[in-house]
Protein backbone atom coordinates (compact mmCIF):
# COMPACT_ATOMS: atom_id res chain seq x y z
CA UNK A 1 0.00 0.00 0.00
CA UNK A 2 1.58 3.42 -1.03
CA UNK A 3 0.68 6.24 1.52
CA UNK A 4 0.28 10.05 -0.39
CA UNK A 5 -0.06 13.18 0.69
CA UNK A 6 -2.97 14.40 -1.87
CA UNK A 7 -2.10 17.85 -3.90
CA UNK A 8 -3.64 18.89 -7.01
CA UNK A 9 -0.58 17.72 -8.68
CA UNK A 10 -2.10 14.03 -8.19
CA UNK A 11 -3.30 12.73 -11.22
CA UNK A 12 -3.68 8.20 -11.26
CA UNK A 13 -4.92 7.02 -14.76
CA UNK A 14 -5.32 3.83 -13.09
CA UNK A 15 -9.03 2.44 -12.62
CA UNK A 16 -9.65 2.67 -8.86
CA UNK A 17 -12.24 2.56 -6.59
CA UNK A 18 -12.79 5.46 -4.18
CA UNK A 19 -13.59 5.17 -0.59
CA UNK A 20 -14.16 8.17 0.81
CA UNK A 21 -14.77 8.85 4.72
CA UNK A 22 -12.36 9.92 7.84
CA UNK A 23 -12.45 5.64 9.28
CA UNK A 24 -11.72 6.15 13.01
CA UNK A 25 -10.85 2.48 14.28
CA UNK A 26 -11.87 0.61 11.00
CA UNK A 27 -14.64 -1.13 13.12
CA UNK A 28 -16.76 -4.00 11.21
CA UNK A 29 -19.47 -0.88 9.67
CA UNK A 30 -16.63 0.41 7.93
CA UNK A 31 -15.21 -2.81 6.63
CA UNK A 32 -18.47 -3.19 5.23
CA UNK A 33 -17.38 -0.73 2.88
CA UNK A 34 -14.32 -2.37 1.99
CA UNK A 35 -15.61 -5.36 1.26
CA UNK A 36 -17.88 -3.60 -1.37
CA UNK A 37 -14.61 -2.38 -2.73
CA UNK A 38 -12.90 -4.98 -2.96
CA UNK A 39 -15.76 -7.09 -5.00
CA UNK A 40 -16.04 -3.98 -7.40
CA UNK A 41 -12.30 -4.49 -7.56
CA UNK A 42 -12.06 -7.68 -8.42
CA UNK A 43 -15.04 -6.88 -11.24
CA UNK A 44 -13.87 -3.73 -12.57
CA UNK A 45 -9.78 -4.48 -12.23
CA UNK A 46 -9.34 -1.45 -10.39
CA UNK A 47 -7.04 -0.59 -7.47
CA UNK A 48 -8.82 0.36 -4.01
CA UNK A 49 -7.88 3.97 -2.94
CA UNK A 50 -9.04 6.01 0.56
CA UNK A 51 -9.13 9.83 0.31
CA UNK A 52 -9.60 10.57 4.17
CA UNK A 53 -7.79 13.05 6.73
CA UNK A 54 -5.39 12.25 9.36
CA UNK A 55 -7.38 14.18 11.88
CA UNK A 56 -11.00 14.16 12.98
CA UNK A 57 -12.88 17.31 11.11
CA UNK A 58 -14.04 18.23 14.59
CA UNK A 59 -11.41 19.92 15.52
CA UNK A 60 -12.01 22.68 13.01
CA UNK A 61 -15.53 22.87 14.08
CA UNK A 62 -15.23 22.62 17.97
CA UNK A 63 -13.72 24.65 21.20
CA UNK A 64 -10.35 22.74 21.52
CA UNK A 65 -9.61 20.28 24.01
CA UNK A 66 -7.13 17.30 23.89
CA UNK A 67 -10.06 14.82 23.59
CA UNK A 68 -9.65 16.12 20.23
CA UNK A 69 -6.49 14.53 19.25
CA UNK A 70 -7.61 11.01 20.50
CA UNK A 71 -7.95 8.49 18.10
CA UNK A 72 -9.24 4.66 18.16
CA UNK A 73 -5.99 3.67 17.04
CA UNK A 74 -2.98 5.08 16.37
CA UNK A 75 -1.49 6.40 13.03
CA UNK A 76 0.65 2.69 12.03
CA UNK A 77 -2.33 0.34 13.38
CA UNK A 78 -4.58 2.42 11.30
CA UNK A 79 -2.42 2.46 8.14
CA UNK A 80 -2.11 -1.15 9.00
CA UNK A 81 -6.30 -1.82 9.02
CA UNK A 82 -6.40 0.19 5.77
CA UNK A 83 -4.15 -2.02 4.16
CA UNK A 84 -5.34 -5.27 5.55
CA UNK A 85 -8.59 -4.05 4.59
CA UNK A 86 -7.14 -3.97 0.60
CA UNK A 87 -6.67 -0.16 -0.27
CA UNK A 88 -3.30 0.45 -2.55
CA UNK A 89 -3.02 3.92 -2.22
CA UNK A 90 -4.40 5.77 1.12
CA UNK A 91 -4.42 9.50 0.30
CA UNK A 92 -4.07 11.93 3.33
CA UNK A 93 -5.32 15.61 2.68
CA UNK A 94 -5.60 17.82 5.61
CA UNK A 95 -8.87 19.17 6.94
CA UNK A 96 -8.41 22.81 7.59
CA UNK A 97 -10.56 25.90 7.60
CA UNK A 98 -9.97 26.60 3.77
CA UNK A 99 -10.97 22.66 3.12
CA UNK A 100 -13.99 23.52 5.55
CA UNK A 101 -14.97 26.20 2.95
CA UNK A 102 -15.35 23.83 -0.48
CA UNK A 103 -18.62 23.20 -1.97
CA UNK A 104 -19.52 19.53 -3.33
CA UNK A 105 -18.07 20.94 -6.72
CA UNK A 106 -15.19 22.25 -5.67
CA UNK A 107 -13.81 18.91 -3.69
CA UNK A 108 -15.02 16.73 -6.73
CA UNK A 109 -12.79 19.01 -8.67
CA UNK A 110 -10.30 19.61 -6.83
CA UNK A 111 -9.68 16.02 -5.31
CA UNK A 112 -11.98 13.45 -7.09
CA UNK A 113 -11.30 14.20 -10.67
CA UNK A 114 -7.31 13.76 -10.38
CA UNK A 115 -8.33 10.49 -9.83
CA UNK A 116 -9.36 7.59 -12.60
CA UNK A 117 -12.55 6.60 -10.41
CA UNK A 118 -14.48 3.51 -11.42
CA UNK A 119 -17.05 3.79 -8.57
CA UNK A 120 -16.97 5.24 -5.22
CA UNK A 121 -17.99 3.68 -2.13
CA UNK A 122 -19.26 5.94 0.86
CA UNK A 123 -21.02 5.04 4.20
CA UNK A 124 -25.12 5.22 5.39
CA UNK A 125 -24.47 9.02 6.45
CA UNK A 126 -22.28 10.61 4.13
CA UNK A 127 -22.23 13.61 3.17
CA UNK A 128 -19.36 16.06 2.02
CA UNK A 129 -18.93 19.92 1.00
CA UNK A 130 -19.54 22.71 2.66
CA UNK A 131 -23.37 22.58 0.80
CA UNK A 132 -23.61 19.07 2.92
CA UNK A 133 -24.08 16.83 -0.04
CA UNK A 134 -25.26 13.94 -0.67
CA UNK A 135 -24.92 11.08 -3.33
CA UNK A 136 -26.92 13.70 -5.96
CA UNK A 137 -24.13 15.56 -6.12
CA UNK A 138 -22.22 12.40 -6.93
CA UNK A 139 -24.16 11.25 -10.13
CA UNK A 140 -21.93 11.50 -12.78
CA UNK A 141 -19.99 8.72 -11.33
CA UNK A 142 -21.14 4.99 -10.01
CA UNK A 143 -22.01 5.15 -6.39
CA UNK A 144 -22.68 2.73 -3.78
CA UNK A 145 -23.93 3.71 0.17
CA UNK A 146 -23.38 1.24 2.38
CA UNK A 147 -26.20 0.55 4.94
CA UNK A 148 -25.59 1.15 8.32
CA UNK A 149 -24.18 -2.20 10.03
CA UNK A 150 -26.31 -3.01 13.14
CA UNK A 151 -25.23 -5.10 16.12
CA UNK A 152 -27.23 -6.22 19.02
CA UNK A 153 -29.97 -3.75 17.70
CA UNK A 154 -27.12 -0.87 17.90
CA UNK A 155 -26.03 1.20 14.98
CA UNK A 156 -21.67 0.28 14.62
CA UNK A 157 -20.17 3.95 15.02
CA UNK A 158 -16.48 4.85 16.20
CA UNK A 159 -18.78 6.77 18.68
CA UNK A 160 -20.38 4.20 20.39
CA UNK A 161 -16.83 2.24 20.04
CA UNK A 162 -15.06 5.30 22.00
CA UNK A 163 -17.95 5.41 24.98
CA UNK A 164 -17.78 1.50 25.32
CA UNK A 165 -13.64 1.98 25.51
CA UNK A 166 -14.22 4.55 28.51
CA UNK A 167 -17.15 2.52 30.36
CA UNK A 168 -14.17 -0.29 30.52
CA UNK A 169 -16.65 -2.84 28.40
CA UNK A 170 -14.10 -3.78 26.06
CA UNK A 171 -15.45 -6.52 25.25
CA UNK A 172 -18.48 -4.60 23.46
CA UNK A 173 -15.80 -2.31 21.93
CA UNK A 174 -14.33 -5.06 20.73
CA UNK A 175 -17.00 -7.00 19.58
CA UNK A 176 -18.12 -3.56 17.19
CA UNK A 177 -14.05 -3.16 16.18
CA UNK A 178 -13.65 -7.15 15.41
CA UNK A 179 -10.60 -6.98 16.67
CA UNK A 180 -9.23 -6.49 20.24
CA UNK A 181 -8.59 -2.93 21.32
CA UNK A 182 -4.82 -1.60 21.51
CA UNK A 183 -2.19 0.95 22.97
CA UNK A 184 0.97 0.82 22.45
CA UNK A 185 3.31 2.61 24.12
CA UNK A 186 6.77 2.94 26.06
CA UNK A 187 8.09 0.57 29.36
CA UNK A 188 9.49 3.49 31.51
CA UNK A 189 10.22 3.52 34.96
CA UNK A 190 7.29 3.58 37.45
CA UNK A 191 6.57 3.17 41.31
CA UNK A 192 8.11 -0.40 41.75
CA UNK A 193 5.54 -1.11 43.97
CA UNK A 194 4.48 -4.04 42.18
CA UNK A 195 7.87 -6.09 42.75
CA UNK A 196 8.03 -5.76 46.51
CA UNK A 197 4.03 -7.96 46.53
CA UNK A 198 5.46 -10.32 43.57
CA UNK A 199 3.66 -8.56 40.83
CA UNK A 200 6.15 -6.75 38.89
CA UNK A 201 4.66 -4.41 36.03
CA UNK A 202 6.13 -2.70 32.93
CA UNK A 203 4.15 0.98 33.47
CA UNK A 204 3.78 2.14 29.59
CA UNK A 205 3.38 5.42 28.65
CA UNK A 206 1.21 5.67 25.49
CA UNK A 207 3.16 7.35 22.50
CA UNK A 208 -0.13 8.11 20.86
CA UNK A 209 -3.05 9.55 21.07
CA UNK A 210 -5.31 7.07 22.29
CA UNK A 211 -8.60 6.46 24.13
CA UNK A 212 -7.48 4.69 27.51
CA UNK A 213 -10.11 2.56 28.73
CA UNK A 214 -11.67 3.39 32.45
CA UNK A 215 -9.85 2.68 35.62
CA UNK A 216 -9.88 -0.84 36.74
CA UNK A 217 -8.35 -4.48 36.36
CA UNK A 218 -7.93 -6.13 32.34
CA UNK A 219 -7.25 -9.63 31.23
CA UNK A 220 -4.74 -8.40 28.32
CA UNK A 221 -2.07 -9.67 25.58
CA UNK A 222 0.61 -7.53 25.46
CA UNK A 223 3.46 -7.79 22.60
CA UNK A 224 7.14 -7.93 23.35
CA UNK A 225 9.63 -8.03 20.69
CA UNK A 226 7.28 -9.39 18.17
CA UNK A 227 6.20 -12.08 20.53
CA UNK A 228 2.65 -11.85 22.35
CA UNK A 229 1.85 -13.04 26.02
CA UNK A 230 -0.34 -13.24 28.35
CA UNK A 231 -0.88 -10.66 31.97
CA UNK A 232 -3.18 -8.49 33.84
CA UNK A 233 -3.85 -4.60 33.35
CA UNK A 234 -4.17 -2.44 36.11
CA UNK A 235 -5.19 1.06 34.94
CA UNK A 236 -5.59 4.10 37.83
CA UNK A 237 -4.74 7.83 38.61
CA UNK A 238 -1.45 9.06 40.03
CA UNK A 239 -0.77 12.46 40.92
CA UNK A 240 1.86 14.41 38.26
CA UNK A 241 2.72 17.58 38.40
CA UNK A 242 -0.56 18.57 40.33
CA UNK A 243 -3.07 16.41 38.41
CA UNK A 244 -4.26 13.56 37.66
CA UNK A 245 -3.00 11.02 34.51
CA UNK A 246 -4.10 7.90 34.00
CA UNK A 247 -1.28 5.24 34.15
CA UNK A 248 -1.22 1.95 32.58
CA UNK A 249 0.27 -1.18 34.24
CA UNK A 250 0.82 -4.73 33.19
CA UNK A 251 1.70 -7.91 34.73
CA UNK A 252 3.14 -10.14 32.12
CA UNK A 253 2.80 -13.42 33.44
CA UNK A 254 6.07 -16.15 32.92
CA UNK A 255 8.37 -13.10 31.83
CA UNK A 256 11.09 -12.42 33.68
CA UNK A 257 13.42 -9.92 31.48
CA UNK A 258 13.94 -5.76 32.00
CA UNK A 259 12.26 -4.12 29.21
CA UNK A 260 12.27 -0.43 29.63
CA UNK A 261 12.39 1.75 26.46
CA UNK A 262 10.50 -1.31 24.39
CA UNK A 263 8.03 -0.39 22.80
CA UNK A 264 5.00 -2.56 23.61
CA UNK A 265 1.24 -3.17 22.39
CA UNK A 266 -1.31 -3.56 25.27
CA UNK A 267 -4.39 -6.10 24.11
CA UNK A 268 -7.77 -5.60 25.72
CA UNK A 269 -9.65 -8.71 26.05
CA UNK A 270 -12.12 -8.27 28.93
CA UNK A 271 -12.69 -6.04 32.03
CA UNK A 272 -12.37 -8.13 35.40
CA UNK A 273 -12.95 -5.97 38.19
CA UNK A 274 -12.93 -2.17 39.45
CA UNK A 275 -10.25 -0.63 41.53
CA UNK A 276 -10.62 -1.66 45.36
CA UNK A 277 -9.47 -0.45 48.42
CA UNK A 278 -7.61 -3.36 50.34
CA UNK A 279 -7.52 -3.17 54.22
CA UNK A 280 -3.88 -5.14 54.05
CA UNK A 281 -1.23 -6.44 51.42
CA UNK A 282 -2.40 -9.49 52.36
CA UNK A 283 -5.83 -9.09 51.00
CA UNK A 284 -4.23 -7.30 48.12
CA UNK A 285 -2.16 -10.43 47.10
CA UNK A 286 -5.18 -12.87 47.42
CA UNK A 287 -7.20 -10.58 45.09
CA UNK A 288 -4.38 -10.26 42.27
CA UNK A 289 -4.05 -14.07 42.52
CA UNK A 290 -7.87 -14.31 41.73
CA UNK A 291 -7.05 -11.86 39.04
CA UNK A 292 -4.19 -13.29 37.64
CA UNK A 293 -6.55 -16.93 37.31
CA UNK A 294 -9.26 -14.90 35.75
CA UNK A 295 -6.66 -14.13 33.12
CA UNK A 296 -4.66 -17.32 32.57
CA UNK A 297 -8.22 -19.00 32.18
CA UNK A 298 -9.31 -16.10 29.44
CA UNK A 299 -9.53 -17.50 26.04
CA UNK A 300 -10.18 -15.09 23.11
Amino acid sequence: MKVIKFNEAVVDQAPTILVLGYFDGLHLGHQALFEKARALASEKNATISVLTFPESPTLVFKKFNTDLFKHLTSKAKRCQLFEDNGVDFLYFTDFTSHFAKLTSHDFIANYIRHLSVAAIVVGFDYQFGSDHAGLEALSAYETYQIDKVIADGQKISSTAIRQAILDGDVTRANQLLGYAYEVTGIVVHGEARGRTIGYPTANIASKDSQYIPAIGVYVVDIEVSGKRYRGMASIGYNDTFGGKNKTLEVHIFDYRDEIYGETVTVYFLQFIRGMIKFDSVADLITQMESDEKTSREFNA
